[in-house]
């Protein structure tokens, strides 16, 4: 492995960007489709923000998941948008054909190949237990946050009953843990909810943590490694939290969720400008 040399100062990585992450060698195809999706989610999300279409940006925040998939009858590659059974009614006629007016203006320019766009709801992630799952769900006998991401299928990462959708939640979750119980006093401390399924006006959110500390609620995010274009569609999203009452909002990038002492790092600044909030 080469060594770098004595002296040398290495900053931080930047975050690739979608063309790079596309065109590298090394990614295969399913990456590279993933990437063109999210692509095409992000630059029709910033289009519109930049349009000052606040109300489409709101419906593009409600997208679950983005993928791009082969359709044998037209043999083309489709975008699909998935969203949460409950927001079926926002996606109308009228939203869904402004949308992919957006979506033809966006995928000519950026020339992937990717013809058209079509809307669904989200299919649960079901294994061979769903009975008996489904049965726990309907019970007192669950996680208490339980929320619609891990339904019904049996969350992975579990801890103090409480139900997380990945590995990084969790992390972030254990370091807000140890700052409630270690570092802050018991008559001045914090309260922390993973994953609480909320209603914001006109939408139901789910933010990954919401911490309530001296009287203010905040949330907090974790992005992902590649978060560049989608950062009007976040925009968006904290204008509609910060109208609905949460003092602040703050975003932890993926790449310190496994260095314990820089998470802590982010942690207290996201308490102390939480502290600071008006």
């Amino acid at each position: 492995m080469e060594q770098p040399v004595q002296g040398e100062q290495r900053g931080p990585q930047r975050p690739r960007t979608y063309a790079e992450i596309i065109s590298d060698s090394w990614t295969n195809e399913e990456e590279q489709k993933r990437a063109k999706a999210d692509s095409l989610l992000g630059h029709m999300a910033a289009l519109l923000f930049q349009r000052g279409d606040t109300k489409h940006v709101q419906l593009l925040l409600l997208i679950r998941s983005a993928a791009i998939e082969y359709d044998d009858e037209s043999q083309t590659d489709d975008l699909w948008l998935e969203f949460d059974p409950g927001d079926t009614a926002s996606f109308t006629e009228d939203a869904q054909k402004h949308l992919r007016a957006v979506f033809q203006q966006v995928t000519q320019r950026l020339n992937y190949g990717v013809p058209w766009l079509g809307f669904r709801e989200t299919l649960p992630q079901v294994g061979p237990d769903w009975r008996e799952r489904l049965q726990q769900m309907m019970t007192t006998d669950r996680p208490t946050n339980q929320a619609r991401r891990t339904m019904p299928e049996k969350p992975q990462w579990v801890l103090d009953r409480l139900a997380f959708t990945n590995h990084g939640e969790q992390r972030v979750y254990l370091a807000l843990k140890h700052l409630q119980e270690k570092e802050l006093p018991a008559e001045e401390t914090i309260s922390i909810f993973p994953l609480p399924n909320g209603r914001v006006l006109g939408h139901t959110w789910e933010p990954d943590l919401l911490v309530t500390y001296r009287g203010r609620a905040g949330v907090l995010e974790i992005d992902g490694p590649d978060h560049r274009v989608r950062r009007a569609m976040d925009t968006s999203r904290d204008h509609l939290l910060r109208d609905a009452g949460i003092a602040y909002i703050d975003r932890i990038p993926v790449e310190v969720i496994d260095n314990p002492q820089e998470l802590l790092t982010v942690l207290k600044r996201f308490l102390r400008r939480l502290r600071e909030c008006p």
